[in-house]
């Protein structure tokens, strides 16, 4: 190889390192806004599997009112219905008038399962019913728990860097505007909570 071959081979490898140096400067600028968002999605998700859950719950114990009372059924059946009409009539597409009629039966389960809820500070979080709370596990209201959460998410966003969802767990156990249910012991009854 001639020594012009040479000086272009290196002149050719300092371009690529500059441009890979200048590509590595701009991701080292984006990291900590990447690492910022990254931090409020750990928040958002936790919450949104919550939310989900709740959803869940009072979607069944719905049903179960439904089941006992049949004057609800009707109204949550003629509602779901009504949905149907409407969004038939509205977007004259069968897929949107079908949803339409679902979403209207699904939130009417949902409000007939309504109840305060509460939610456990432990690695595995929950979200039950105030009636359902059981001893062992520090119980928040649901309320405190998202106004907790949003401060968590506008904390990352600000810069302070999150963990994984134990370091989550012990952020929301130290933080004390979050509102706590009273301990109970095993041999106390459910019925405490009613």
């Amino acid at each position: 190889m001639g020594g012009n071959d040479w000086s272009e081979a290196v002149d050719d490898l300092r371009e690529k390192l500059v441009a890979v140096e200048r590509q590595a400067n701009n991701v080292a600028v984006q990291l900590p806004a990447l690492f910022r968002v990254l931090g409020s999605l750990k928040v958002d998700i936790v919450k949104s599997k919550l939310e989900k859950e709740q959803r869940r719950v009072a979607r069944v114990r719905g049903v179960t009112a439904l089941k006992q009372d049949e004057r609800k059924l009707g109204i949550s059946l003629g509602l779901g219905f009504a949905g149907l009409v409407l969004g038939g009539a509205l977007s004259k597409d069968s897929h949107s008038a079908l949803g339409a009629g679902v979403g209207a039966l699904d939130a009417s389960l949902q409000k007939f399962g309504k109840s305060p809820w509460a939610v456990s500070l432990d690695r595995e979080m929950l979200v039950v019913p105030t009636d359902q709370i059981t001893a062992g596990r520090v119980w928040v209201t649901w309320e405190s728990f998202g106004e907790a959460m949003e401060n968590l998410r506008k904390k990352t966003l600000a810069g302070e860097q999150l963990g994984d969802l134990e370091a989550i767990v012990s952020e929301l156990m130290q933080d004390h505007k979050i509102q706590r249910y009273p301990m109970i012991s095993l041999d106390r009854p459910t019925d405490f909570w009613e």
